[in-house]
């Protein structure tokens, strides 16, 4: 049997259609006919995403000669893991990447918008400014939020990796660990420290150089936080689901958090057009529950590496 007699049986025998793999695998309708027809061949990650799709194993899809559909994986098996090959990681680790810069960059947009308050006696085009900034940030947000999801295998398998890979992983996030301590170190001393800086300024230059300079501080130290954070995350979610077997209620705890920011959204937005509570309020709200996480994953990933 070819591959492609192969997926058309397995494809058969699960109840799924063309259609239904291509959108599994994330790729084309036409990718997946070609593979079908025998007029290509998936590329190493989508083999092995397949692989664990159907429960059989790489050998069986790529040698003609295996003609048993019930064959077992080899090491990297159900068994020992949901296989994750070096491209598959490389994958997840930027589109996650992706999805920080996504979400630090509409929080740092929504809370940078207030700058342009500080110049509104000055100019009539401040206050276009401040609701373009600010619907610019809730945008992406919001946006960030309907986009499909993908990498899920990841998030919620035990994960099984060839030993190479995940040793070089490790090595990396211990650099990336270092660097991600650096930038919630700065961010909390610029947090500590901008209240002086603002007095200094507001003393010398004026109370609108240090409302000024207190947003971007703010936009910063939140930023730096936020991004750092859910950067230790990302690299938690490997190390977790490889050593230890995911529990169904142990990645629910942080699942607020998804919920939490178009909550926020929509807090700031009564606040500002009815004046119930300050708009500032729940974003200073978000933010302590956020810090309190961030550390709650610090001690953790701190306890399952020692």
């Amino acid at each position: 049997m070819t591959l492609g007699q192969k997926l058309r049986a397995l494809l058969k025998d699960n109840g799924m259609t063309q259609e239904d793999l291509a959108e599994r695998l994330e790729v084309s309708r036409q990718a997946v006919g070609k593979w079908v027809n025998d007029k290509g061949i998936p590329e190493v990650g989508k083999l092995v995403q397949i692989s664990n799709l159907f429960g059989v194993s790489t050998d069986y899809l790529l040698k003609e000669d295996c003609d048993g559909k019930n064959i077992l994986k080899e090491q990297a098996s159900s068994d020992s893991g949901y296989y994750v090959s070096q491209e598959m990681l490389d994958g997840y680790l930027s589109y996650s990447r992706q999805k920080v810069k996504q979400i630090t960059g509409g929080i740092s947009l929504f809370v940078l918008s207030n700058v342009f308050e500080c110049f509104g006696h000055y100019s009539m085009i401040m206050p276009f400014l401040y609701w373009l900034t600010m619907m610019a940030g809730i945008i992406i947000i919001v946006w960030h939020f309907f986009q499909t999801k993908q990498y899920q295998e990841i998030k919620s398998e035990h994960l099984a990796f060839d030993a190479k890979v995940f040793g070089e992983f490790k090595k990396r996030r211990e650099n990336r660990r270092k660097r991600y301590a650096v930038m919630i170190i700065v961010g909390v001393v610029i947090l500590l420290a901008s209240s002086e800086i603002g007095y200094f300024l507001m003393v010398h230059f004026g109370q609108t150089a240090c409302n000024i300079f207190e947003w971007v501080a703010d936009t910063v130290w939140l930023a730096l936080i936020i991004w750092a954070g859910m950067s230790m995350h990302i690299d938690s979610i490997i190390i977790n689901n490889t050593e230890h077997a995911p529990k169904s209620g142990h990645m629910k705890r942080y699942h607020w958090i998804y919920m939490a920011l178009p909550v926020t959204v929509v807090a700031v937005l009564i606040g500002i057009t009815t004046g119930v509570w300050s708009p500032y309020a729940p974003v200073i709200v978000l933010f302590c529950c956020l810090l309190v996480t961030t550390c709650k994953l610090l001690i953790e990933s701190r306890g399952k590496d020692e």
